[in-house]
């Protein structure tokens, strides 16, 4: 899901953290119930397939607020659905064919297990499904497909944009092992090294050796985090304890130079960082994630292959971060974190009153949350976070976090104009620069 500006959601963005009599203060949300157990739905939680999908609950939101999940169903089977507080559209499920024409329901796909998803402003989703005839495939709402594949390929993870590219991991196993990131139109983003039957020949520097969960912008460009190694050699490890691997965040749109596929390098662990989450883009091209510093702290970070921004750090009331953050087009990052005092919540910033979207503790529909579950797609640009929470009377659901905005009054004095510009100053544009590497 990628996203676009507006004067409205401008306003909504400035709303998620102000500044009053000079004191911070807490964000400002109102709260709305997507989907809960309380009804059709028995769970939010369990793993997908593939091995790239967290076995936490995933919702992600476009820029309209819908907000895509999936769930176990009290009858029985698994089913990816979309809502808005008010309608709830099954996309897909395992107790119906898939695909089906109207005037038909007996033609279609019968699926028998459903993974991540994505979705974009336009209500797509895409996602990936296992079919009971066998095979894997990458499908959309709009009742077409990326690849439908059998035998020794497999495909996961889609991310899906707005023009409707789809893109997503390929793995094929028959003879030599090799993973790539492919997109719906054939190119390819990212390719791992290649061992060919009956012989290996050396991994030469440069090569990537695993590639994670892709992620796309509306300009086509990927982002993804992926290991590599750093000189050549012979790949003798299956373990990857390579003694020359480094990890690290890349980007790419399928430009290839003389064949080789070029990307560009947003952050690696040749410098201060060790390890990294998947990551997020926006559609200018800036990557969030998260990462573990050589010094043993941790932080969100944003980059764009020429500068890297702290958002948040494990220096201050944070003591750690979970999954992978999401960035929205003003540069505003959601993450969630544990605190030092002790329970978690989702946050858009190094302070946690004044940034908190929600916490652990926190009062939502009448009772206490006791989980939080968060993903790379739960930010959109009116500043809205999807999320799951489990509460402490036995219920557990999807839910989006609508900012509260808060009208200027009419007749402003001098000194609340003056606070109302410093409030504007705090939120800046990201330039962004590209800087190519090939790998």
């Amino acid at each position: 899901m990628k996203l676009h500006l507006s004067a409205s959601t401008v306003i909504m963005g400035l709303c998620l953290g102000f500044l009053a009599a000079g004191e911070a203060q807490a964000a400002s949300f109102t709260f709305t119930k997507i989907a809960d157990t309380s009804g059709s739905f028995n769970s939010f939680l369990g793993k997908g397939i593939g091995g790239y999908e967290p076995i936490s609950a995933t919702p992600a939101i476009n820029n309209q607020g819908t907000v895509a999940f999936s769930a176990f169903l009290d009858a029985g089977g698994k089913g990816i659905f979309t809502g808005n507080g008010t309608t709830t559209t099954t996309i897909a499920n395992t107790n119906n064919l898939f695909g089906s024409p109207p005037d038909d329901p007996t033609v279609g796909y019968a699926l028998s297990e459903l993974g991540s998803f994505s979705i974009n402003d336009l209500g797509n989703v895409a996602f990936e499904a296992s079919l009971e005839s066998g095979g894997i495939g990458i499908f959309t709402s709009q009742g077409d497909y990326g690849v439908i594949e059998s035998g020794f390929t497999s495909v996961y993870s889609p991310s899906i944009n707005n023009p409707g590219t789809v893109v997503f991991l390929e793995t094929i196993s028959r003879f030599f092992g090799q993973t790539r990131i492919r997109t719906s139109n054939s190119n390819f983003i990212a390719v791992t090294y290649t061992c060919l039957p009956y012989f290996c020949p050396p991994a030469a520097a440069g090569d990537f050796r695993r590639l994670s969960a892709p992620i796309v912008n509306d300009a086509g460009t990927v982002a993804f985090q992926a290991r590599v190694y750093q000189s050549d050699g012979f790949l003798d490890d299956p373990d990857d304890n390579y003694i020359d691997l480094s990890s690290g965040i890349f980007t790419g749109n399928g430009t290839t130079d003389d064949g080789e596929i070029i990307t560009n390098t947003i952050a690696d662990s040749n410098g201060a960082f060790n390890s990294f989450s998947d990551p997020s883009i926006n559609n200018s091209g800036t990557v969030a994630f998260t990462a573990v510093l050589d010094t043993g702290r941790s932080g969100v970070f944003t980059g764009n292959g020429t500068t890297t921004t702290t958002i948040a750090d494990s220096s201050g009331a944070f003591n750690s971060f979970f999954g992978t953050p999401s960035i929205n087009d003003f540069g505003i990052v959601a993450f969630l974190a544990g605190l030092d005092v002790g329970g978690s919540g989702i946050f858009t910033g190094n302070n946690p009153l004044k940034d908190k979207v929600i916490g652990t503790g926190d009062t939502l529909f009448d009772s206490t949350v006791q989980e939080l579950s968060f993903y790379r797609e739960g930010l959109n640009n009116s500043g809205q976070v999807a999320f799951f929470a489990s509460l402490a009377n036995g219920t557990s659901g999807i839910f989006r976090a609508d900012p509260i905005v808060v009208e200027p009054p009419k007749d402003v004095s001098e000194p609340a104009s003056v606070l109302g510009l410093l409030a504007v100053g705090t939120f800046g544009a990201t330039s962004v620069m590209k800087r190519k590497q090939k790998q």
